[in-house]
């Protein structure tokens, strides 16, 4: 009996560790398309992105570059254009980008890039 369920923990812990592994992309194409979404999602009424534009009151529409690398750790965020602009909203929405995290993990050593505009006054995405 002790022996089953010893057997069925380690089963259990193991499939819980797989569930947590972030997926491995290794396609740059598939990459930015997933980052894209990523961004999309957080976006969405329930995302992070969302609900801190709606808390924060936050307005005006950005245009991102938004670097990535390996863990799916942002590493930087660079406002390329910004218009209806308030600075304390952009700074504060820069930061919030900053500290997301993607779903997926990409090679060592590779570092990506995608542009992507954001519309708060419409809690939108381009």
């Amino acid at each position: 009996m002790m022996k089953h369920f010893t057997l069925l923990l380690l089963v259990s812990l193991a499939l819980g560790a797989q569930a947590q592994k972030k997926e491995l992309l290794e396609d740059k194409g598939a990459i930015l398309a997933r980052a894209g979404q990523a961004l999309d999602a957080a976006m969405q009424p329930g995302g992070a992105l969302y609900e801190a534009v709606v808390k924060e009151q936050l307005t005006g529409t950005y245009t991102l570059q938004v670097s990535f690398r390996e863990k799916g750790e942002v590493s930087s965020v660079f406002v390329a254009a910004s218009e209806h602009q308030d600075i304390r909203s952009q700074n504060r929405f820069k930061d919030l980008v900053h500290n997301l995290e993607l779903p997926f993990k990409m090679p060592k050593g590779r570092q990506y890039r995608i542009d992507k505009t954001f519309d708060l006054d419409h809690k939108t995405t381009h």
